[in-house]
Formats: C-alpha cells, sequence, structure tokens
C-alpha cells in the first residue's frame, strides 16, 4: 500500500504552507476588541444596577450576574496588563 500519493494532495506537507483563514488579526486589533468587549459588560453592569435602584422589575440574580462578569473580566485584563508590563521590563533589562 502506497501512501505517497496521498500525502502529496494535503496542503499540510506542501512546501508553501499558508493558513486557509485570510484574515488576519494582529496583537493590537485582538487587544482593542477585547478591551471594547470588557467595557460593554462594565456599561450592562451599571445599567443593571442603576434600573434596580430605580426600582424597575429586574431579576436580583441577572444583576448579581452581570456584577459578577464585570468583575471578572476585569481582573482578567488587570492580570493581562500586569504580565504585558513584566514583559516590556524584562525586555528593558536585557543587555545587548
Amino acid at each position: 500500500m502506497k501512501i505517497n500519493p496521498y500525502i502529496k494532495n494535503l496542503s499540510v506537507y506542501s512546501k508553501n504552507f499558508t493558513f486557509q483563514n485570510k484574515e488576519t488579526t494582529n496583537f493590537k486589533n485582538f487587544l482593542l476588541q477585547k478591551l471594547k468587549e470588557i467595557d460593554a459588560s462594565e456599561k450592562a453592569a451599571l445599567q443593571a444596577i442603576e434600573n434596580l435602584a430605580k426600582g424597575e422589575d429586574v431579576d436580583l440574580s441577572e444583576v448579581a450576574l452581570r456584577i459578577a462578569k464585570a468583575d471578572v473580566n476585569f481582573k482578567l485584563l488587570l492580570r493581562i496588563r500586569n504580565k504585558l508590563l513584566e514583559a516590556y521590563q524584562e525586555i528593558m533589562r536585557m543587555q545587548i
């Protein structure tokens, strides 16, 4: 049984390997997109708190869930910022 003729047809083994996904996202765009998502979750939490304070008919568990989600998102963002800052400081300490 010969396997080689079948392997030639696979794009993984070709010399000019290219990704099938044509959309390229760089780190800056990815980070900006995530910042917008975190901002939106913060705004949704604040809106839920305002609605609760106004006495509107809102589910208390939904308000708590939005607050918790915004809190987790912000803590994750803070950790990412700290890691990026540590990496930058480590690079600046390197001697060339």
